[in-house]
């Protein structure tokens, strides 16, 4: 253990002793984040010998001190995978703080958690046991932020908003336009053979999130902070997952119709104001020129010149490329439809020349023959002598002849 561990490892301790005492929470937090700096930054083989005495102090009575120790939690896992399992339980209890700080913080470090688990899931040759029990536990985070969406707090609403947000592009695949960022983590990279996290389910959840995303966009009794936070995430999906730019475009088109009734004048207006520059920033992506005729008849309304819009199209080289991409995914949509419409023709005449050469006689002798094996005779006859029975009790009944 070399000079400079030790001095480290000592300082350490010497600060989370003092912490431990301190009643001040600001000089309690200032000596936990000189710890953190130390144990992540510094010295990081340190973390696995202090996290637990960190992440102690989410119990502490003062809320700030526990949104700390959020922070502590998610850049311990960030910096080392290996935390995940150890640590995320501790989030999972931090969801359910009475304080909503500390809450809407959880909220935040998920996002961050979410997409570090799935990027080690996917990483790995082999999923264990304790991979697959962090997972489990994510995923029940994972739910219980998604109704939160629907929480009493607006604060918590809108962090629950760009949760939503964050899983979605996540959880989808990205295109030819859409607009990423650097070392961005989505589906591309998690493999078809994941088990645990299966891709094609994770891509339907998002589309479901999405769809909850929509509606809760058109409530009635949205407050205009949450309705704002809620356009402009679409709008970022939208860019960012052009298949989905058709169904997010109609949202808003809709909300310009019917703006909430319980908005003030000045909420109106700040709503409106926001509107006009998400659907800018629509109108810019190369893959809106489908839907320009809609963006600009909301902007029009929206009191946007033709010049401004002219000016925040994309270039007609941009649109002239997304033109030529879909013309030959159309064709080789088309030529394979084709060739499968040809083989199945082929198939189909090949199987009425098959037909053509037996006559009705032989298809049906050759059915009898394949079906009536001796366990199908004798049942048949069984059937057959109980019937007959059955009649002649009721002939002997009613006096008549059977």
């Amino acid at each position: 253990m070399g000079e400079f561990e030790v001095s480290t490892r000592d300082r350490v301790v010497e600060l989370l002793n003092a912490a431990a005492f301190m009643p001040s929470e600001k000089e309690k937090i200032a000596n936990l984040a000189q710890v953190q700096e130390l144990i992540i930054h510094h010295n990081p083989q340190l973390l696995d010998s202090f996290f637990e005495e960190v992440a102690a102090f989410q119990n502490d009575r003062n809320s700030d001190v526990r949104k700390f120790v959020v922070g502590f939690i998610e850049e311990a896992c960030k910096k080392d995978v290996a935390m995940l399992p150890r640590l995320v339980p501790n989030i999972q209890l931090l969801l359910s703080d009475q304080a909503v700080a500390v809450v809407k913080r959880v909220i935040q470090a998920v996002a961050q958690l979410h997409r570090a688990t799935l990027a080690w899931l996917s990483s790995a040759r082999s999923t264990t046991p304790e991979m697959e029990q962090v997972w489990l536990i994510i995923t029940i985070i994972k739910t219980t932020i998604i109704t939160m969406i629907d929480h009493d707090n607006d604060g918590v609403r809108t962090q629950a908003i760009k949760f939503l947000e964050a899983l979605v592009l996540l959880q989808t695949y990205t295109e030819s336009d859409s607009v990423t960022r650097d070392g961005e983590f989505n589906l591309d990279q998690v493999p078809l053979t994941l088990k645990v996290a299966r891709p094609r389910k994770l891509e339907e959840e998002a589309r479901m999130v999405l769809n909850k995303l929509l509606a809760f966009q058109g409530s009635i009794h949205i407050s205009s902070v949450n309705l704002m936070t809620c356009m402009s995430s679409l709008t970022i999906i939208a860019r960012a997952r052009p298949q989905f730019l058709g169904k997010i475009i109609n949202a808003l088109e809709i909300l310009h119709a019917n703006l909430p009734p319980t908005l003030t004048k000045s909420q109106v207006n700040s709503v409106r104001k926001h509107l006009k520059i998400q659907m800018l920033n629509l109108l810019k992506h190369p893959a809106s020129y489908d839907y320009h005729e809609n963006i600009t008849t909301v902007l029009n309304d929206l009191g946007i010149t033709a010049a401004e819009v002219n000016k925040s199209m994309p270039t007609k080289e941009m649109i002239r490329k997304r033109v030529r991409r879909d013309k030959r995914g159309e064709e080789v949509t088309e030529s394979s439809s084709k060739k499968a419409r040809i083989e199945k023709e082929e198939k189909k005449s090949k199987t009425e020349e098959v037909v053509g050469k037996n006559s009705a006689v032989d298809i049906t002798q050759r059915w009898l023959v394949e079906k009536l094996t001796a366990k199908t005779v004798a049942n048949l006859v069984m059937v057959t002598m109980v019937i007959f029975l059955m009649r002649c009790q009721l002939c002997l009944v009613l006096g008549t002849a059977p």
